[in-house]
């Protein structure tokens, strides 16, 4: 414990903090209406490393800022070892971070994070990522207005300005672009194109729930292998892999989930979510005493899904396999009673997908930074 002017910080070791550390994000966003407030008893599960297989394979430390005896911010220090091993550098992460509009409580968070850091051995600092890239990750830096969708990110506007302050620059941006089943636009050779792609051997099928473990394990393997040379990109193990899908296995829809395949080999895959902050918005964190009873009757409105996860193996790409995935989701969707797709994240520097998102007249709704700053 130490103080600093009028901030005192607490690490999470003491249950009580750890509360505190949870909690804090539910006062802190009382005056942001845009705000998805998570379900409580499952925020309280990522951070034990009972139910997140993260924690029990890298090193995390949490902070909490108070003020007069109230929490104002908090903030938790990530050593990503898969990180590490894939892209053999020096580079820690931060995340977690929600604090008053105050730079000073916030360069406190910071220094804290910072000097476990060092002590570890690491010189620079990015963020944020919660846990990981493939978690919830980046900093809202536009589009303030519109609800997260579901696993994407929503923070006050001003967090850029303290982000800043305590010296961080951006070192990626990222973007969410929309669609509606009105406004999509195929181009004319997409229609011809399945029977090209069907006559040199690959298909499009949906999902099969029944077995689960094997499609799991297909879908990994190519986003693993598609994704490699991606800004930032991290492998994702299989059991943190689990982990995620756990938090949105229950609100799968096989039609919103399909893999193109060569011969039966994998090619490519695109993952669509219905998009259940539309749900969750309603009841503010919280399911009882009548939360399960407005989430399920807002459930039954959602008619939006979250395309999350898209990925074509190196061998397959420029044949259209992107395009005729994107086709065929939104085609699913709207059979399924959805009228509006998010697509998102895509990174600024990935031009192809930016192009062919642009091709089918998707519309930019929001941008996302991911910060970083060089340890002295």
């Amino acid at each position: 414990m130490t103080e600093s002017q009028d901030f005192r910080i607490k690490d999470t070791t003491n249950p009580n903090v750890l509360s505190d550390f949870i909690k804090l994000p539910y006062e802190l966003y009382k005056p942001y209406n845009a705000w998805v407030a998570p379900l409580i008893s499952e925020e309280k599960k990522i951070f034990s490393p009972k139910h997140n297989s993260f924690l029990r394979n890298n090193q995390t430390i949490h902070f909490v800022c108070y003020k007069d005896n109230k929490p104002v911010g908090r903030i938790a220090g990530i050593i990503n070892s898969d990180h590490n091993d894939f892209h053999k550098d020096k580079t820690a992460f931060f995340g977690f971070f929600e604090c008053i509009d105050d730079i000073n409580a916030a360069k406190l968070l910071f220094k804290y994070v910072e000097e476990w850091i060092k002590n570890q051995g690491f010189d620079s600092l990015r963020g944020p990522t919660n846990y990981s890239l493939n978690d919830i990750a980046g900093l809202l830096i536009d589009g303030f207005s519109e609800p997260p969708s579901i696993l994407m990110p929503y923070n006050p506007p001003y967090y850029e300005k303290l982000y800043r302050a305590c010296g961080f620059d951006m070192a990626m941006r990222f973007f969410a672009y929309t669609i509606t089943k009105d406004s999509i636009r195929i181009p004319s050779f997409i229609n011809k194109l399945e029977d090209r792609l069907k006559d040199n051997g690959i298909i499009f099928r949906t999902f099969e729930s029944k077995y689960i473990e094997r499609e799991f394990k297909i879908i990994l393997g190519i986003f693993n292998e598609s994704w490699s040379e991606n800004w930032g990109f991290t492998p994702f193990r299989i059991d943190d892999a689990v982990t995620e899908f756990k938090k949105i296995k229950f609100f799968l829809e096989e039609k919103l989930i399909i893999i193109a395949e060569h011969n039966g080999e994998p090619a490519g895959f695109i993952m669509g979510i219905p998009d259940i902050n539309q749900a969750l918005g309603a009841i503010r964190g919280k399911l009882l005493p009548f939360g399960w009873f407005k989430a399920f009757r807002e459930y039954r409105k959602i008619n939006r899904i979250r395309v999350a996860l898209m990925g074509v193996m190196k061998d397959y790409r420029q044949k259209g396999i992107d395009m005729m995935l994107y086709k065929k989701i939104v085609e699913n969707a709207v059979s399924l009673g959805y009228n509006t797709a998010e697509l998102s994240w895509i990174l600024e520097n990935n031009g192809m997908m930016n192009r062919v998102l642009e091709h089918i007249a998707a519309r930019k709704n929001k941008d996302y930074g991911m910060f970083e700053k060089k340890l002295n």
